[in-house]
């Protein structure tokens, strides 16, 4: 507030008035510490001096967003006659060895208000008179284009100092202007714009108060529209590292972004984490239900090959003794004697391996020549065979499922050699290999074909049986590498040559 002294009083007793005044109001700042610091920095969303040290009058202010983003740090003044900062009249904001600083951010140039074109940013008074009359001031100079930093004793001692650069509205720029009985100094961003000889004291009038955005001045009224923020007020001279220093000062509020920050990346990772859990239970839960489907059907699959081979080995066990039968039937004891032991010894092969769903090649290559000969004997060596073994199969290492092959060989015998007239002499072929890194068993007749037997079926028994042992087979372990494929082999004339069945299987480790 402005105190106005009535036009009427004398020049003399103004006069005496003012030297009163000035003469207390140096006593009071004399006792002022010189550490003292009076700070407006509007961090608690107040206007209000940060420790409460003076009382502030203020009026058409609005609290907005800082330099950095802190919502309501800062205070906008709108460049009228109703719109200031008011930092009162205390001794406390008027050192006479001091520095002032304020971040700024000015909008526009305002036009509105009467007298000098200058728009305040600070304004503090040292008598009543019109002119000369700023303890020390800055300012936007419309003239000069320039923000420019004033102290006047009175119309003979005047001292100012203009920035280097045009001013720029719409950024923020950081102002300190600090003043002894000798010289006086202003900064702009940390940088000393420059340093001019001064040569008299400062007072104040101790009835008059230290203005921000507002002139409070009868003939020259202007006013400042833009953003204010950090107000600091040091009574002693601050050096210009200490000024640069205060110009780079961090985000007051940066600890507490951080905590923000610590606590919405916290509480993000904990969602995650949850979400993390969520899935892996649920996968987890997914496969245990997957692993109990998988052993459910492993255990089916293995019922299976249980009951197929309960049903197989019967199966081949009642040719043989129909072989036999036939034999005794026709009164060749001497070949039915024979038979007789080669079964015996064939069938204790056979017990021996039936408790085990998967034996080595080597087992079944003679299991295999134990049944041909069986076969041999029994039709009187009316047919020759072959069993070859690739050289790069170790039949000992090698593991097969049991008597997968008898059916066929059964087959390619009675079905496709016997049957076959004296136009090519009835031969079987048995082939084990290795194709494409898996073992393979090729069962070849030359025999009359699938299509001219007369008794056998497509899909006999013992065909089916392999097929469905080859289906459970590939459930079991989860596979597709145990493949059954029969081929009716002719010549270009499509004259029936045999039959070949191709028995390809995975590899199986003890």
């Amino acid at each position: 507030m402005i105190w106005k002294f009535k036009r009427s009083l004398s020049f003399e007793f103004t006069c005496g008035l003012i030297f009163f005044l000035t003469f207390v109001g140096q006593s009071c700042f004399s006792q002022v510490d010189s550490n003292q610091i009076i700070i407006f920095d509007f961090n608690d969303h107040q206007i209000k001096e940060k420790n409460e040290k003076v009382k502030v009058q203020h009026q058409g202010l609005t609290l907005i967003s800082d330099r950095f983003g802190n919502e309501k740090s800062a205070i906008y003044i709108h460049g009228n006659l109703y719109s200031y900062l008011n930092l009162s009249t205390s001794e406390l904001v008027k050192p006479s060895k001091g520095t002032f600083l304020i971040w700024i951010r000015l909008d526009r140039r305002v036009f509105a208000g009467k007298g000098y074109d200058n728009n305040p940013i600070v304004y503090a008074k040292n008598y009543n008179e019109l002119d000369f009359n700023l303890a020390f001031a800055i300012g936007y100079d419309s003239y000069a284009d320039r923000l420019i930093a004033y102290s006047s004793k009175d119309s003979l001692e005047d001292v100012s100092v203009a920035a280097i650069d045009n001013f720029k509205f719409g950024s923020w720029q950081h102002l300190a202007i600090s003043f002894n009985d000798e010289y006086l100094s202003f900064y702009i961003n940390g940088e000393l714009q420059n340093k001019l000889r001064k040569g008299f004291k400062t007072i104040y009038n101790p009835n008059d108060s230290v203005m921000v955005g507002h002139s409070a001045s009868s003939k020259n009224e202007r006013f400042s529209q833009g953003v204010f923020d950090d107000i600091q007020i040091f009574h002693r001279v601050l050096s210009s590292e200490e000024i640069r220093n205060i110009y780079h000062a961090p985000n007051p509020n940066r600890h507490r972004i951080i905590i923000a920050e610590v606590l919405k990346f916290g509480a993000i990772i904990i969602v995650f984490s949850f979400i993390i859990a969520v899935v892996v239970i649920r996968n987890k839960w997914k496969l245990r239900k997957q692993k109990e489907k998988f052993e459910l059907a492993g255990r089916i699959a293995e019922l299976e090959l249980k009951v197929i081979k309960a049903q197989m080995n019967p199966h081949f066990i009642s040719n043989c003794l129909t072989a036999i039968q036939n034999l005794i039937l026709k009164k060749e004891v001497d070949e039915a004697s024979r038979y007789i032991a080669k079964f015996s010894f064939f069938l204790r092969q056979v017990l021996n391996l039936s408790n085990k769903d998967f034996i080595r090649l080597s087992e079944e290559i003679e299991i295999m020549k134990l049944y041909v000969e069986l076969e041999q004997l029994r039709f009187q060596d009316r047919f020759i065979y072959t069993i070859s073994v690739d050289d790069q199969i170790d039949p000992d290492l090698v593991l097969i499922p049991s008597l997968i092959t008898q059916p066929f060989i059964e087959n390619a015998i009675w079905h496709g050699l016997l049957p076959l007239q004296h136009s090519r002499n009835p031969e079987l072929t048995i082939r084990v290999l290795l194709k494409n890194g898996f073992p393979l068993i090729e069962i070849e007749d030359n025999g009359v074909g699938r299509n001219q037997s007369t008794t056998q079926n497509k899909d006999s028994k013992g065909t089916k049986l392999m097929k469905d042992k080859i289906e459970s087979l590939n459930r079991f372990f989860n596979t597709k590498k145990f493949i059954l494929q029969i081929d009716d082999l002719v010549d270009s004339k499509n004259t029936p040559l045999g039959t070949k069945v191709s028995i390809q299987l995975d590899i199986l480790k003890e």
